[in-house]
């Protein structure tokens, strides 16, 4: 939204910046980041955050795109794997919201008015996360089983519902086969299994999912086959990450200026200072450019929008890796444990490359598109 932005807009950025600092107030008492989400959850509901990308006509914010990533930003400032759960669940909803029918649509409503919670489950550990799956659909007589894994599921264990990426077995694997499907997270054929490795890093319930012959019926379908190559935002959920990024390295600049102060250091007595602040500003807004422009570029169908999302998860990714290295290289650390905020949100920041495009594969792929 640019120039005056009306006032319940402004509310909503207040509101989100109020529950920022309630998610910092929790994680200052609480290291579990399951226990804290659990706790605002019910505070995230009541502001309509767990339905942000829905239409109002369904209880919903429904906020547009670039607004939608001005709020996950301001949630970042609390915490960054929280904002990332909370992320990975609007897209859920937002997917089973845009791809379902009607009545897909006012099932929705009700679980969300029970306030359900929703994952995805795309991931799978060494393959394509487009679309070419190990876990799939077979046809067992009248009935349909789902079958596999999925890897780094944000919200594992904790969600009511994954709406999980699978190939049908009966089909050759390609986007346009590739079927959406929402699976009870509370039956007996879910199996949550702590497999991933990042988990103690993250600490953001990110585990494997495995689906053992989950028994799928035709109203658990979401859309058609090839039907996710419809959706309005099919890039949403990195996109979000890139906000979050930048949310966080708002934060660790606050920090950081912050202790200078308690410090009694002037900042042009240490120029070495003096130029990574200027540096970090320039990154940072050189990744919010560039958010903007893959905003700016869709639809995906655009030759370089998928250019310009690679570019600004690239520089996202490199802004707050440099904030937070940089900050603890000015400032000291007394170890991985330690209470330094810094190395906090260096830990946080984790949380945000647990789904692909990474830094290193953005920028390989970059690499290879000007080769070519």
């Amino acid at each position: 939204m640019v120039g005056q932005q009306p006032m319940v807009w402004k509310d909503l950025l207040d509101t989100a910046k109020d529950l920022a600092e309630v998610i910092r107030n929790h994680m200052d008492q609480e290291a579990d980041k399951e226990r804290v989400l659990l706790k605002v959850w019910p505070q995230l509901i009541q502001a309509g955050f767990h339905r942000m990308l829905v239409d109002s006509r369904f209880g919903g914010l429904g906020l547009d795109l670039r607004s939608y990533l001005q709020v996950i930003r301001q949630l970042a400032y609390g915490d960054g794997a929280l904002t990332l759960a909370v992320h990975v669940h609007n897209v859920a909803v937002y997917m089973v919201y845009e791809l379902g029918k009607k009545t897909f649509r006012s099932r929705l409503k009700t679980w969300l008015d029970d306030a359900s919670l929703f994952a995805l489950a795309r991931s799978e550990d060494g393959r394509d996360y487009r679309y070419d799956f190990s876990t799939r659909i077979s046809q067992n007589h009248a009935s349909m089983i789902l079958n596999g894994q999925k890897d780094f599921c944000t919200l594992a264990g904790l969600a009511d519902y994954y709406v999980v990426f699978a190939q049908p077995e009966w089909s050759q694997p390609s986007m346009d086969s590739l079927q959406l499907c929402l699976v009870n997270g509370k039956h007996p054929a879910v199996e949550v299994i702590k497999s991933n490795g990042l988990d103690a890093m993250v600490a953001s319930s990110t585990y494997s999912v495995r689906f053992k012959s989950y028994p799928l019926s035709p109203a658990e379908l979401v859309g058609q086959p090839g039907a996710i190559t419809g959706l309005t935002h099919p890039d949403i959920l990195p996109l979000g990450i890139c906000a979050i990024n930048i949310g966080m390295a708002d934060l660790g600049i606050e920090l950081f200026i912050e202790k200078e102060r308690q410090r009694c250091v002037k900042p042009n007595e240490d120029m070495e200072i003096v130029r990574w602040l200027g540096q970090i500003d320039v990154l940072s807004h050189s990744a919010q450019l560039l958010l903007d422009k893959s905003i700016d570029s869709r639809p995906i169908s655009e030759g370089n929008s998928g250019v310009w999302l690679r570019r600004a998860k690239a520089a996202s990714d490199t802004l707050i890796q440099d904030v937070t290295e940089g900050a603890i290289r000015h400032l000291g650390m007394d170890g991985i444990k330690s209470p330094n905020p810094f190395m906090y949100l260096r830990n946080n920041s984790y949380a945000t490359r647990i789904l692909p495009p990474n830094t290193r594969k953005c920028l390989l792929t970059l690499g290879s598109e000007l080769i070519q």
